[in-house]
C-alpha cells in the first residue's frame, strides 16, 4: 500500500510540473478594470400593434366565389366599409328550398304527434277488446261444448227421424187409400187422381227422406267436427291475439316513439342547419371591423408575408378557402417591431430594455424601442423572438412591413473586470477555473463569471486587477 502512494504521489507532481512548464511556455493576460459594453445588432420588420384579420370560417356553405374585386391592398378603411362581396345566388336558393323543407318536415311532425296520440289511446282499448273477445269466445265454446253440440247433433238426427216419419206417414196413407178406393164406388178417374197424389207424398217423402239421411250423415260426420274445430282453433288464435297484444304493447308504443323522436331530432336538425346557413349567408359580405389600412394576405406571428398567395383569389370569381386570412386591416398608429434573437444571446435580453430602430427606408433616422417581450420557447430551431414597443413620433412614412435594424445596448459597464473566454475551463468538480501566475509558479482558481461578448467574459469574483491569467 505505501509503495501505491509512493507512486501516486509521482503521477501528480509529474503532472504539476508539466502544467507548470506549459503555463511558462502559454501567453499571459494582466487583469485590469475597464468599459464593458454588450451590443446587440438585429434585423427587425415593422409589425402592427393592433390589426383584425379577415377569414370566413362557414359551419355549412363551402362555395366562397369573390363577386367582385376586393377593395384595393393598401387602401384607407373606416369602420364598416366593404372590403369583399362574395357570391350569394347558390346559397340563398339553397335556404329557401331548406326553409320550405322544414314547413314539410313541421307538417309531418306534426301528424306523427297525432298518430302517435291516438295509437297510444288506441292500444289500451285494443288491448282490452282482445280481452273481452277472448272472453267472450271462451264462453261460447264452452257453451258449445256443454249444450249446443249435443243439441246440434240431436237436431241433424230428430231430422232424419222426421224425414222417416213423414215418409211412414205418406206410405201409410197410401195403403190406406188403396184400400178404402177398393171397397167404394168412386169412379176410377178420381180413385187415380188421389192415389197418384198419395203416390207422390211418398216419393217426395222418400226423397227428402235420402236429403235429409245425406245432410245428417254430412252434419254428423264433417259439419259438426269441423265446427268445433273451428271453434277451438278461433279460440287458441284469439288466445294468441290476447297474449301477443299484452306482450307487445310497450314495444309497439316504444316504436311509435322512436319514430316520433327521429322526426323531432330531424326537425330540430332542420332549424340549426337553416341558422347555421344564415350565419354563413350573412359571412359573404366582409366589412371592416376598425378603421385603418388594408393589407391583402395574413400577418404570421407579427410578420407580413405579402400578398402572392391571395393576390388572384381576390378578383372576381377567385375562390377563397375557408379559414384562410385573405386580408388584415391594420390599425394606423402603434407600432411593433419583431426581430429574432440567437440562443446564445438569449439571457441578454429582457422586457424593458431599450435601444433604437434604424428604418431601412430612412438610415439616417433613430426610433426609440423598448423590449416588450422575449420568446419563452424557441420559435426555430436555436432561434428566439423578441417584441419591440416603437415610438414612432413623427415618422408617419412607417408602415408595418417594412424592415429596420435594431441596436439593442444590454451591459454597460464604466469598470468591470473582463478576461479573454478562452481562460475559462469547467473544472470536473463544478465551478469555472482558470490559471494564474504566482511567485512560484501558477495556481489554478476558481471564478464567477458573468456576462459574455465578442471573445470577452465579465468576472465578478476571483479576480483582482493586475492578476496575470494564463491563456491557451
Amino acid at each position: 500500500m505505501k509503495r501505491f502512494f509512493i507512486s501516486l504521489l509521482a503521477f501528480w507532481s509529474g503532472l504539476l510540473a508539466a502544467a507548470d512548464q506549459n503555463a511558462t511556455q502559454a501567453k499571459l493576460h494582466t487583469v485590469k478594470a475597464a468599459p464593458f459594453r454588450i451590443e446587440l445588432n438585429l434585423k427587425g420588420v415593422l409589425t402592427p400593434a393592433r390589426f383584425s384579420e379577415m377569414k370566413i370560417r362557414p359551419e355549412i356553405w363551402a362555395d366562397l366565389t369573390v363577386a367582385r374585386d376586393a377593395m384595393a391592398h393598401g387602401s384607407q378603411v373606416t369602420e364598416g366599409d366593404l372590403l369583399v362581396s362574395l357570391k350569394k345566388e347558390k346559397i340563398e336558393q339553397q335556404l329557401m328550398d331548406w326553409e320550405l323543407s322544414l314547413e314539410g318536415t313541421a307538417l309531418d311532425l306534426a301528424i306523427a304527434q297525432a298518430e302517435y296520440s291516438v295509437a297510444t289511446n288506441n292500444a289500451a282499448l285494443d288491448q282490452q277488446a282482445a280481452a273481452e273477445t277472448l272472453a267472450r269466445l271462451e264462453v261460447d265454446v264452452k257453451r258449445y261444448l256443454a249444450k249446443t253440440r249435443e243439441l246440434n247433433t240431436r237436431s241433424a238426427m230428430y231430422s232424419q227421424k222426421s224425414a222417416e216419419n213423414s215418409l211412414a206417414y205418406a206410405q201409410e196413407e197410401l195403403k190406406q187409400l188403396k184400400k178404402m178406393y177398393e171397397a167404394d164406388d168412386i169412379t176410377e178417374e178420381t180413385e187415380e187422381i188421389i192415389v197418384k197424389r198419395a203416390q207422390h207424398s211418398v216419393d217426395r217423402a222418400l226423397h227428402f227422406l235420402n236429403r235429409q239421411r245425406h245432410s245428417t250423415e254430412t252434419s254428423l260426420e264433417h259439419t259438426l267436427p269441423r265446427e268445433e274445430a273451428d271453434k277451438q282453433a278461433a279460440l287458441t288464435r284469439q288466445r294468441l291475439a290476447t297474449d301477443l297484444a299484452q306482450a307487445t304493447l310497450e314495444e309497439k308504443l316504444a316504436k311509435l316513439k322512436v319514430e316520433l323522436d327521429k322526426k323531432v331530432r330531424a326537425q330540430k336538425l332542420a332549424k340549426t342547419n337553416i341558422a347555421k346557413l344564415r350565419s354563413d349567408l350573412a359571412l359573404l359580405t366582409v366589412r371592416s371591423p376598425i378603421a385603418g389600412v388594408l393589407y391583402h394576405g395574413a400577418f404570421v406571428e407579427g410578420v407580413w408575408g405579402g400578398r402572392k398567395s391571395v393576390q388572384t383569389k381576390l378578383r372576381k370569381d377567385g375562390k377563397l378557402t375557408a379559414g384562410e386570412t385573405f386580408m388584415t386591416v391594420v390599425a394606423a398608429g402603434e407600432l411593433r417591431a419583431t426581430a429574432t434573437l440567437g440562443e446564445a444571446d438569449l439571457r441578454k435580453v429582457a422586457p424593458s430594455q431599450k435601444g433604437w430602430a434604424i428604418p431601412t427606408a430612412d438610415p439616417a433616422a433613430r426610433v426609440a424601442v423598448t423590449v416588450e417581450s422575449v420568446s419563452r420557447i424557441p420559435t426555430a430551431p436555436g432561434q428566439y423572438t423578441v417584441v419591440f414597443k416603437v415610438a414612432v413620433a413623427d415618422q408617419s412614412y412607417l408602415h408595418p412591413g417594412m424592415t429596420c435594424a435594431i441596436q439593442l445596448r444590454v451591459l454597460d459597464k464604466p469598470k468591470a473586470v473582463t478576461i479573454p473566454s478562452k481562460a475559462l475551463r469547467a473544472a470536473p468538480q463544478g465551478g469555472t477555473m482558470v490559471w494564474v501566475k504566482t511567485q512560484t509558479g501558477h495556481l489554478e482558481r476558481e471564478v464567477t463569471p458573468g456576462n459574455s461578448h465578442a471573445g470577452k467574459t465579465e468576472i465578478t469574483e476571483g479576480l483582482n486587477e493586475g492578476d496575470e491569467v494564463l491563456l491557451p
